[in-house]
């Protein structure tokens, strides 16, 4: 897809304080379906985090925010790892979290991505 940054502009987004977001997975439970996406930014303290998300499908075909849906786990809006550099950041992401170094997108394209996720799943 077009919008996919390069590994160095995931990099430069970040050191400039830009968040970068990722789209991971759709798996069907057995009764809902749960999404998982991740977002890095860098914080006021110039950490880098890495906000792993799993969240319940609560979209449908016009509501494409993930932003907003409600997280599997209620008392947490994902699980965070905070990191001195960006570098850091996106080598955990892409080891622990399942991360692709060539599959992120700027802030807010990954509702696109969900959008584009869903149609495939109705057709």
């Amino acid at each position: 897809m077009a919008f996919y940054l390069s590994s160095l502009e995931v990099l430069a987004r970040l050191h400039r304080g830009k968040q970068v977001e990722q789209w991971l997975s759709y798996h069907q439970e057995a009764a809902y379906g749960v999404i998982r996406w991740l977002s890095l930014y860098r914080d006021k303290a110039h950490t880098y985090t890495v906000l792993y998300v799993e969240s319940f499908d609560d979209g449908d075909e016009h509501d494409h925010n993930v932003h907003e849906f409600s997280t599997v786990d209620p008392d947490e809006f994902g699980v965070a790892h905070s990191f001195h550099s960006a570098e850091e950041a996106v080598a955990y992401a892409c080891t622990y979290d399942g991360a692709s170094a060539d599959k992120f997108v700027t802030a807010g394209m990954i509702n696109e991505e969900y959008a584009q996720q869903q149609k495939s799943r109705q057709q």
